[in-house]
């Protein structure tokens, strides 16, 4: 198996399930399968992983989401950047933090329940998946958007250079797109690497590195500004537990992208 973006040959990991590209610091999943996201993830599922409903986690959200504008807005405004396309945009909350701002919003949603839920808060969403929007998108000769989000989503995309290419062409030059995915440069990829197999989501087509990000996003036209960690785990980290060593990695885990998972800003140079 050949690297999707540069065409290396991927080395293969301890398990054959995954495979590394040393050049774009990516690992990809050689038995990806694809999952139908059903109108009730966002109970079950979501409830399933992280003990409550999606909607009831709505503080714990729009806190995320908050601390994503923070670093954004060091970047781009509502007045510089007004219009802003989530895809994969959920019950509409990083929409709702945007919208507060002033930016003019727009969702693109798989799920039924959740299109209609961000559209009774006054969230203008669309019930599409992301290559049907982009296909709607083109047709339509809309304009590229200042802000493109995806948070949690590009690493469910089976075809990953169809997706940037995309992405690409949403992205209006100087414009920025905002990701958030999962890290195979984390403490649990590095130190519990058996426990990172077997918990990996079969629908998860390739992790992402900040350098790797950097270095796909090159390729179609896109510059890393900035990388932060989205969870802080020190536990997760040798010793993570012991009193001192604790801080430590938490000070660091704050200043670097080094957890489990990562948000980026990417700024459209071509």
């Amino acid at each position: 198996m050949d690297c999707a973006f540069c065409g290396a040959a991927l080395i293969p990991l301890s398990d054959p399930q995954f495979a590394f590209c040393k050049n774009d610091k990516l690992v990809f999943n050689c038995t990806y399968e694809a999952t139908a996201y059903e109108h009730n993830y966002f109970d079950k599922e979501y409830a399933a992983q992280y003990g409550k409903a999606y909607t009831a986690d709505r503080a714990a959200i729009l806190g995320r989401n908050a601390a994503r504008y923070k670093i954004a807005s060091n970047f781009f405004s509502a007045t510089t950047h007004a219009r802003v396309l989530e895809v994969g945009s959920a019950a509409g909350y990083f929409l709702e933090t945007m919208q507060s701002q002033g930016f003019t919003v727009c969702g693109w949603e798989i799920s039924k329940t959740m299109t209609a839920y961000a559209k009774k808060r006054g969230l203008k969403t669309l019930q599409q998946d992301f290559m049907s929007g982009v296909k709607r998108h083109a047709k339509s000769k809309t304009a590229a958007y200042d802000v493109l989000a995806l948070f949690y989503v590009l690493e469910h995309l089976p075809d990953q250079v169809t997706a940037w290419r995309a992405m690409a062409r949403l992205v209006r030059p100087g414009g920025f797109l905002l990701l958030a995915l999962p890290s195979a440069a984390g403490p649990m990829f590095r130190f519990h690497r058996r426990r990172w197999f077997e918990a990996h989501p079969k629908d998860h087509a390739v992790d992402y590195t900040p350098q790797g990000v950097a270095r796909v996003g090159a390729r179609f036209g896109f510059r890393l500004v900035k990388a932060a960690s989205e969870g802080v785990h020190p536990d997760r980290f040798p010793l993570g537990k012991a009193w001192g060593i604790n801080k430590l990695y938490k000070t660091l885990i704050e200043r670097r992208p080094v957890a489990d998972t990562f948000f980026a800003i990417l700024e459209k140079t071509t």
